[in-house]
């Protein structure tokens, strides 16, 4: 699978939440001065409370900060096209 095949279902200012096929859960931010999307692994429940977390203020980061500090599982980056399923977890 390629970023490309990445479906939004919920979206937020430069993010969004969507899904890999029918079970990869994931956060979409975009990065760089090209609005390049990186795409980092969360759960359903995360997936859930979207509206909630990507709402939080920059003082008080918690689950924001959680999520972008996981392994990229692809991105819009030369080289980071390909979902790379060995960084995937259990969630």
């Amino acid at each position: 699978m390629r970023y490309t095949d990445y479906i939004r279902l919920k979206t937020g200012r430069y993010q969004s939440a969507g899904k890999f096929g029918g079970d990869i859960y994931a956060y979409e931010v975009l990065t760089g001065i090209a609005d390049t999307p990186e795409y980092h692994q969360i759960s359903k429940e995360e997936f859930e409370s979207f509206e909630t977390w990507s709402q939080e203020y920059i003082t008080d980061l918690k689950k924001l900060y959680e999520i972008i500090n996981r392994p990229v599982i692809c991105s819009g980056y030369l080289g980071r096209a390909e979902l790379n399923t060995s960084l995937l977890r259990d969630m």
